[in-house]
């Protein structure tokens, strides 16, 4: 190569003039070192030791703390300084990618340095004519949407004849129906599914098979999203932050800050009518057939339910069935009942792959009610927000700021809700409604001030133990449609907030409320089960909200964090705590999303080179066994359907089903059964599912699709083999009398030792004197047969709560209680697995435990 090539690095040369800018420029404050007048040392000519060392002392660390900037900016370029979750491979050479303000210096040293400072070939394609076929693409586009448009507007204006043909048919009307009237005249029908509103003309097109989330433009630009032709249950939901590490949020949710989920794409339900119906209803769906508390008696916790102040979360199930099957879990709200009327109101929250299984069953059970239930589905009204973490009370109560209107319990209680730091410590089900005013008013948001001293923390601690707000709940607007409306529309742009923040407000202060400022209707519930908080508002109110606790500086450092769907169900994961649906493959919904992601999993091997992918067809088990057992990106679950020798035929035709061939078994019968208790709700006829957590007690960490097995139980040496690789106990560190054949109390010279440790080995047989075999050696134990597989794992990862590799599963019940005879319980040798990775030779040992 030529040596003219201006970006070529060239060497610096001897002859070079001094006056040269070095490579790194060091930072102003390392040459400046401040110092302290000395004159108090020396009092009367003498020299005063204290006052010597004090007045060198600052001098002394400025010293330090200027080699120590010098050395650091001598070793480090400018895309270095950013934070390790915001690091990019581009940076090095392209100053753009770094934050704005280390791009000046990220110039300077690439000119100093000669590095070639590359340009972005991202956009439309104008510079160097690269990507040119963009602009090509878009003028194609245009000109056919144009084409498209004009035959629109020619049909239109051809229409009138046809039109005028339908007069006096009652055609006319149904010809003209837009989206707006059946959203209109909803309430003149029983039950019409939600449609979402049409978006403004310059994002309509994207929304053509999917729906945005009220945060989705800012999703857009801080987290992968789903594939704009593969959205998920019909939502463009984002699915993990565009920062690199995982263990930020993991932190933020356990230790120290706060994330948040934008949860709008979760359904719901609303019911109005008589109490008695709607309660009719619940009972016939089987609500909460999972919680140990009965919901239907008149004291305690299930009264507060019914009342509107508290919430529960439980199971809802099919209506006609021998054994009802599991729809989805669910959080069903009541609204404070109001005066003079006689009529109540209360919502069913669920998971939208759920949705159409539950609306038609409970379309089904409302009419038969005497009177009847009315049906509304408010999927695209009432969004909602998660978050979870110790600084998730503090977020919420500085950000949703109480309106003129509330009342001053409802405040004052509102506001010593900012030191809870786990909403384990409230009542169970708490929920607190009241109307908030628009966050954009009091931005940016200022840092709480918590309470410290122990006469505040008696007054928490006795707000708990009373918890006022079952007695004074007001009724929430949220339930009121006119109300949600309203709310929505007062809404007043942000160009008219900043103009009077810029006139009203002090500075530094918020301007003063006004009686025409938008009142927004809220409820918050917690879950002691998830520990998390969830915010119910308007659809078009979420995004101010979301905005204000992006933005709230916590008393802790930093801001709350955003999560994914990935991260919501990580962070379930780490608490051993399965996630609807993806951990339930007994549900219709489970099984969907099984099938699924079996597509994408094959998809994945398929598109790789066939020497980087794995040939399952050689895969060695021992013993003869070839290949692996079933398709090895699959959750096989019909080769667990065989029973007493019989397979269990699901379908007649070679497609899989959309419903599951299994029943999820809740985890209270599952106990019990395990237990050797009967349960006159399970039939032995039909097949279950229930769900695990998967410890491990060797090396390995199982991952999704990964094959259970129980202990060989044809093969008697293979179990003892597997039982001899089980962990001794440590033992007990009460000191015990020394036996007679303990080690004198004298230490043998080293060199000695090791040479009696050594003959010691050479006569003990081979088992003793190597331990326990380990995984890849030849006498380590082969996997059992496909006679003693129990069940998949759904999810397994590395579990940062535990230290340790855990996971979540699924196990067959008939294949888990063969060989027990009835009314036994199963013992601690029972709950022994043996997990195998798909694709691997090698099981490791594990146990299982209901969850």
């Amino acid at each position: 190569m030529s040596d003219n090539n201006p970006k070529k690095r060239k060497p610096a040369s001897e002859s070079a003039p001094s006056a040269k800018r070095p490579r790194f420029p060091q930072r102003a404050h390392a040459h400046h070192i401040s110092t302290k007048s000395t004159d108090a040392a020396y009092p009367n000519g003498e020299i005063n030791i204290n006052a010597f060392l004090n007045s060198h002392q600052n001098e002394i660390k400025s010293l330090e703390n200027a080699m120590r900037a010098a050395k650091k900016g001598l070793s480090r370029r400018a895309f270095q300084d950013v934070p390790r979750e915001l690091r990019r491979r581009t940076a090095s050479h392209n100053p753009q990618r770094v934050p704005k303000r280390l791009r000046v210096r990220a110039k300077q040293e690439a000119i100093e340095d000669n590095t070639p400072i590359s340009r972005g070939t991202s956009g439309s394609g104008v510079g160097k004519g690269k990507k040119k076929w963009l602009r090509k693409q878009g003028i194609e586009k245009s000109r056919k949407g144009w084409e498209e448009r004009k035959k629109r507007r020619d049909n239109r204006d051809g229409g009138d004849a046809v039109n005028k043909a339908m007069e006096g048919t009652g055609l006319e009307k149904l010809a003209t129906t837009t989206n707006k009237d059946v959203v209109k005249n909803a309430k003149r029908n029983f039950a019409v599914l939600a449609t979402p509103e049409t978006p403004p003309s310059r994002f309509r097109r994207r929304q053509k098979n999917k729906t945005w989330l009220p945060t989705h433009i800012w999703h857009t630009k801080r987290a992968r999203m789903t594939s704009p032709t593969e959205p998920l249950w019909r939502f463009a939901i984002p699915l993990a932050p565009a920062v690199k590490a995982y263990r930020l949020t993991h932190r933020a949710s356990t230790l120290r800050g706060a994330v948040a989920w934008d949860m709008s794409y979760m359904s719901t339900i609303s019911l109005e009518g008589v109490e008695a119906s709607i309660l009719g209803l619940l009972k016939g769906l089987h609500f909460s057939q999972e919680s140990e508390e009965d919901p239907w008696h008149d004291r305690g916790r299930a009264k507060k339910w019914r009342t509107g102040s508290r919430v529960w979360h439980g199971w809802l199930y099919e209506r006609e069935a021998n054994e009802p099957q599991g729809i989805a879990y669910v959080t069903v709200v009541w609204c404070v009942a109001e005066e003079n009327s006689t009529k109540r109101k209360a919502f069913i929250r669920l998971h939208p792959s759920a949705f159409l299984q539950l609306w038609d069953e409970v379309i089904r059970i409302a009419k038969v009610q005497k009177p009847a239930v009315t049906l509304e589905d408010l999927r695209f009204e009432i969004g909602s927000i998660e978050i979870m973490g110790p600084g998730a009370a503090e977020s919420l109560c500085s950000v949703l700021h109480p309106s003129s209107s509330t009342d001053l319990g409802s405040q004052s209680t509102w506001a010593a809700l900012a030191d809870v730091s786990d909403p384990g410590v409230l009542p169970p089900g708490a929920l607190i409604s009241f109307p908030i005013c628009d966050p954009r008013l009091r931005d940016p948001p200022r840092t709480s001030r918590q309470a410290q001293d122990v006469e505040s923390q008696t007054t928490f601690m006795e707000l708990l133990a009373a918890w006022p707000l079952d007695a004074t709940q007001n009724t929430s607007a949220l339930f009121n449609r006119n109300a949600r409306l309203a709310a929505a529309r007062s809404l007043p742009s942000q160009k008219s907030i900043n103009r009077r923040k810029s006139t009203e407000g002090k500075f530094g202060g918020y301007p003063e409320p006004r009686a025409t400022d938008p009142q927004i209707p809220m409820l918050v519930y917690t879950s002691k089960q998830s520990k998390s908080w969830t915010v119910l508002l308007p659809w078009k109110c979420v995004m101010p909200v979301w905005r204000g606790l992006m933005r709230y500086p916590l008393t802790t450092g930093g801001n709350p964090r955003f999560g994914g769907l990935k991260e919501r169900h990580q962070v379930a994961f780490e608490r051993s705590l399965p996630s609807f649906p993806f951990d339930y493959p007994g549900c219709d919904a489970g099984w969907r999303w099984e099938l699924q992601e079996r597509a994408v999993r094959e998809h994945e091997w398929t598109k790789r080179p066939k020497g980087k992918r794995i040939e399952w067809s050689t895969i060695d088990l021992g013993n003869g066994r070839k290949g692996e057992l079933g398709d090895p990106w699959t959750c096989e679950w019909e080769r667990l359907l065989k029973k007493d020798g019989e397979d269990v035929s699901m379908t007649g035709t070679e497609e899989k089903p959309l419903h599951s061939p299994f029943h999820q078994l809740p985890s209270r019968n599952a106990r019990a059964l395990l237990a050797g208790k009967a349960v006159l709700s399970v039939s032995s006829s039909t097949p279950h599912l229930f769900t695990v957590k998967i410890s491990m007690t060797q090396r390995g960490t199982p991952t999704t699709c990964a094959r259970i097995y129980r202990l060989p139980t044809n093969n008697p040496n293979l179990r003892s083999e597997w039982l001899s690789l089980l962990p001794i106990p440590n033992p007990s560190s009460t000191r015990t009398r020394p036996s007679r054949t303990a080690t004198p109390s004298y230490q043998q010279p080293p060199e000695r030792k090791q040479r009696h440790d050594l003959a010691r080995s050479f006569l003990q047989p081979p088992s003793a004197r190597d331990g326990p075999p380990k995984a890849g050696d030849v006498d380590y134990p082969m996997v059992p047969d496909e006679e003693d597989l129990i069940g998949f794992v759904t999810t397994g990862n590395y579990n940062l709560a535990e230290g340790m590799p855990t996971a979540v599963a699924n196990l067959v019940l008939h294949r888990v209680m063969a060989g027990i005879e009835e009314g036994k319980s199963m013992d601690k040798e029972g709950r022994i697995c043996i997990v195998r990775r798909a694709g691997e030779t090698i099981g490791r040992l594990a146990t299982w435990e209901v969850v």
